[in-house]
């Protein structure tokens, strides 16, 4: 070496620029003789060299990753030297090595959120069949049942009617499950988002979904009240589907009956805003405490005021109130002096 200057001694870490220069070559430097002389022989070929990298040792031994810009330097007396600049490039290199793995971990998560959504693809594609092969049968089923409890088949005794009322309940519930898990499949995939149908709400909607729950409301002693807004006769056009609409309304008067309990009023409602509906499902009862009221349309929340909410809202009303938001709508719930109000919007649009 001809010279070298003190960021260089102090880099390599020498005592004085002497002691530096007093190596008898350069390839000294290099933790791999070998590199020292291929950068030489490229250096020598090829007249400049850019960013050559290359693991260099210091004076104690510690070794660091460099980069190394040089050129050759004819002189008038015909020797060849080279003059540089050395960059110690190690915490460059870490950060490069964090990077390539950081890629390569989001590839690995990428693959894996493709794959996750294929998966769910293909289970919301098959819970949607086997929902809609379930339904078929079982409305069937319903149907001969009704006409055996009306004497069409002939007259039971009333231990044989007894039975097959309470299979045509079980047969009802099992319709109302198909029917759920139908129409979450359906908005979770956003099939149905478009379609507009007319429906009559009353008809289709709140008079079968009631009649599902006819013999808990029964036993309950439950009193049913629609005189909070009257609905409408004959159809009404929402941007909707049947299913999906019976979905939410057996929710709402689930939770009606599970939590305003014995002998409470239900009501229910319906307004024509203009350019929305509004739509409402009323329990009589304690209303829901203030403090729970933030985690009522929550993943897996729980209400337990120590009275007879016992189990929770869970999964229902969070799954609802996406589904209400998926039709461009929304839901919130309103207390009441004497009860729990759940409201929710859907907009008006022609069919």
């Amino acid at each position: 070496m001809l010279n070298v200057n003190r960021a260089g001694v102090e880099l390599f870490g020498f005592c004085s620029k002497q002691e530096l220069l007093g190596l008898g070559n350069v390839c000294a430097l290099f933790c791999d003789p070998e590199a020292g002389r291929e950068f030489q022989r490229r250096l020598e070929v090829e007249g400049v060299l850019k960013e050559f990298e290359a693991a260099l040792r210091k004076k104690d031994g510690t070794v660091f990753c460099a980069a190394i810009t040089a050129a050759l330097l004819p002189s008038e007396d015909g020797s060849v030297s080279w003059e540089g600049v050395l960059r110690d490039i190690t915490g460059l290199k870490k950060l490069q090595t964090a990077y390539l793995e950081v890629e390569k971990q989001n590839k690995q998560l990428s693959e894996s959120e493709r794959r996750v959504r294929e998966l769910n693809r293909h289970v919301l594609d098959m819970l949607m069949i086997m929902s809609h092969d379930i339904r078929g049968p079982l409305v069937s089923i319903g149907a001969t049942l009704k006409l055996l409890m009306r004497g069409s088949f002939g007259r039971m005794d009333e231990s044989v009617w007894n039975t097959v009322a309470d299979l045509m309940a079980r047969v009802r519930n099992l319709v109302a499950i198909a029917e759920d898990c139908l129409g979450s499949a359906h908005s979770v995939e956003g099939a149905l988002c478009d379609k507009r149908e007319l429906i009559d709400l009353r008809q289709d909607i709140i008079d079968p979904v009631l009649d599902e729950m006819s013999n808990e409301i029964e036993e309950l002693r439950i009193t049913i009240d629609n005189r909070l807004g009257a609905i409408p006769a004959g159809t009404i056009p929402i941007s909707s589907e049947m299913t999906w609409l019976k979905a939410v309304f057996r929710n709402l008067f689930k939770n009606a009956i599970k939590y305003g309990g014995k002998c409470c009023t239900i009501a229910f409602g319906f307004e024509d805003h203009g350019g929305f509906y509004r739509l409402n499902v009323y329990n009589s009862g304690l209303p829901i405490p203030e403090e729970h009221r933030d985690r009522l349309f929550t993943k897996y929340s729980h209400i337990d005021d120590g009275v007879e909410r016992k189990d929770g809202f869970g999964m229902g009303l969070y799954l609802i109130r996406e589904l209400v938001r998926k039709h461009e709508g929304d839901m919130w719930y309103e207390p009441r002096r004497n009860g729990s109000d759940f409201i929710f919007i859907l907009p008006k649009k022609s069919v």
